[in-house]
């Protein structure tokens, strides 16, 4: 039986138009690099003053060179051509430099902006694959050739300066004959129908060259070069499976490349053959003219010059408009980008609470895109506010995707999640995300010292020392800080920062607890929060959680379950559901499935038990 053909994905029509586009980008222009926006208007008579000189100049001294009594009149007219030409394309180099300098800062302001969006977005929105497309077409529109229509001014420019050559231009060779301006512009536009076809096939692809290009990416560098991968590649012998993928990936690439340049030279021949035609058939008069001595030597090369330019010209005027189709193109998709926005409140929302908080799920479901099954399915219960509660449960029960929803970081797909009552969409955002610390297996240090990772400030002057401090101690990084030369001021990060420190995995736990502390928050998430620690520093921490979390809601996720016992409420989420929820003493009671996995874990910290006595034996 026949393998089933990929199902085609639907083609892809831009959001905004022409015009559209264009009046946003010269808006931007406007509040960024205003003097772009008037450039272009200089250098339209520039540009035909040079077409003109450079269009009579060969006439013009022909026609000297058969008519004067005087070489110095020849040779001041061939002076005259040459210092004008001269100085009009040194005003236009010079405008040309500044142009690209403009043009340079609003492409890094676009990216900001891009940046800055990507920042500033609800975190959820990231795991949409739709969105994911979005963010690489929109990445790719400031970061290519085109410059998301950043050139638009320069090429209106050009287009009228070219429009303004057409009249010179034709002007002359339909003194000639005005059927070559009709064959000049048929063959123009049939090589416009081809390079429309080609623009549009290559950006009905792009999303497919865009996907291949991130993974060749991030195989290249992430899997690569970051040290994280490196014991791993080493040790188990990845190398080879890694250059496999590697190429395989290239592979990929080149036949999406190999694609276009199959339509590139396509394209490219029709011109050659349309230009042959077009062109050969223009010059073929023009000779038999000249051959039946109805044009002298002066007039020929004027008319062989005009046919020539005019030639050019008209490719290069729908050259110019599938350039600005093309950057209107990228300005759709970086604005669609740009215009992507989530369900969470960014305007004023009702106050938050000041202290602990309850935490509410009302029949919450949730399935990841693209994930094949529910990780939560009709989930309900309640925190009281200041209650310490602890989140078990196999891997992938879904208790690290029930602490993202808590703080708003993933909404749910049916139900709601309150806070003190109230749904997340009632509060600002970030007046929201203020309500919460947390500590999760996935971290991120920032390239500052460790004071300002802890403060989470790039700023000095808003670190509060004495606080700073206390969190140190409670967390137990107090000898580590101790032991470097600048204290809590050290660096991190030793390829950006010469003096900087590298933290172990357990220093790291430590600092991520300390800046939870740091924060103080109404309530904290703790996501395994003792992975990494020794037994003695996973102690300490456990005796200190009372301490911790004294004034805050708290939740506690951990596989150890021996760990959970000081928690008021233990929840075991098994099958996407709640299986059980208690006390440590009534869920051993009950004799369901926390009894299970506490004796299957216990078993190994219980010392002379019966494997022991075994072994001995």
């Amino acid at each position: 039986m026949a393998g089933k053909k990929k199902k085609k994905e639907p083609k892809r029509k831009p959001k905004y138009g022409l015009f559209a586009s264009v009046g946003y980008i010269y808006r931007l222009l406007w509040n960024t690099e205003r003097g772009l926006v008037f450039t272009g208007i200089v250098l339209v008579p520039l540009s035909v003053i040079l077409a003109a000189i450079s269009l009579y100049t060969p006439s013009v001294i022909l026609r000297a060179l058969e008519t004067a009594d005087r070489f110095s009149f020849i040779a001041l007219t061939i002076l005259g051509l040459l210092l004008a030409g001269l100085l009009f394309n040194l005003c236009n180099n010079v405008i040309q430099v500044k142009v690209g300098n403009a043009e340079h800062m609003v492409l890094m302001q676009m990216l900001y902006m891009y940046q800055k969006k990507r920042r500033e977005r609800d975190w959820y929105l990231d795991y949409d694959p739709e969105i994911r497309k979005m963010n690489d077409r929109g990445y790719a529109a400031v970061t290519n050739n085109h410059t998301a229509g950043v050139h638009f001014p320069m090429e209106f420019s050009d287009i009228l300066g070219m429009l303004l050559k057409f009249i010179l231009f034709g002007s002359v060779v339909s003194m000639l004959n005005p059927l070559i301006l009709l064959l000049l512009a048929g063959g123009c536009a049939a090589n416009y129908a081809m390079s429309a076809w080609e623009r549009k096939k290559n950006w009905n692809d792009r999303d497919i060259r865009n996907r291949i290009d991130g993974k060749i990416g991030y195989t290249a560098v992430n899997l690569s070069l970051d040290n994280r991968y490196a014991k791993e590649i080493r040790l188990y012998g990845m190398r080879d499976g890694m250059h496999t993928r590697f190429l395989e990936l290239l592979s990929s690439g080149v036949r999406e490349k190999k694609k276009l340049e199959r339509r590139n030279f396509l394209v490219a021949l029709v011109e050659f053959l349309i230009f042959l035609l077009r062109d050969g058939i223009a010059y073929v008069f023009l000779i038999y003219q000249a051959a039946a001595g109805k044009l002298d030597a002066a007039a020929f090369v004027l008319y062989f010059s005009a046919i020539s330019q005019m030639s050019g010209l008209m490719g290069n005027i729908l050259w110019k408009v599938s350039r600005v189709s093309e950057g209107a193109l990228q300005v759709s998709d970086f604005r669609e980008v740009m215009e992507v926005e989530g369900r969470l409140n960014r305007g004023k929302g009702i106050p938050v609470p000041e202290g602990p908080f309850s935490i509410e799920f009302r029949n919450v479901s949730f399935t990841y895109p693209e994930g094949e099954k529910k990780v939560l399915d009709n989930i309900s219960f309640k925190i009281e506010a200041g209650e310490k509660i602890a989140l078990v449960g196999l891997n992938g029960a879904g208790k690290t995707t029930l602490t993202m929803m808590m703080c708003g970081l993933l909404l749910p797909d049916e139900g709601e999640v309150l806070l003190d009552g109230h749904t997340l969409y009632e509060y600002n955002r970030e007046e929201m995300y203020g309500l919460f610390g947390l500590v999760t297996q996935k971290f991120s240090l920032f390239p500052f010292s460790i004071a300002k990772n802890i403060a989470c400030t790039p700023e000095d002057e808003k670190i509060d020392r004495a606080r700073l401090a206390r969190c140190i101690e409670l967390s137990g990084l107090t000898e580590k800080i101790a032991s470097l030369p600048q204290g809590a001021d050290t660096p991190l990060n030793r390829e950006l920062n010469r003096d900087g420190t590298e933290l172990s995995g357990g220093e790291t736990q430590k600092m991520l607890l300390a800046r939870l502390l740091y924060k103080n928050p109404s309530c904290i998430i703790l996501d395994e929060p003792t992975a990494a620690l020794d037994p003695i520093a996973e102690d300490k921490i456990y005796r200190r959680y009372h301490e911790i979390a004294s004034h805050a809601t708290s939740v506690f996720i951990s596989h150890r379950l021996a760990s959970t016992r000081f928690c008021d409420r233990i929840f075991l989420l098994d099958g996407a559901r709640f299986a059980e929820s208690g006390t440590h003493e009534e869920l051993m009671a009950a004799g369901g499935k926390y009894k299970e996995l506490f004796e299957v874990q216990s078993k190994y910290y219980k010392e002379g038990g019966k494997d022991d006595e075994t072994e001995k034996r």
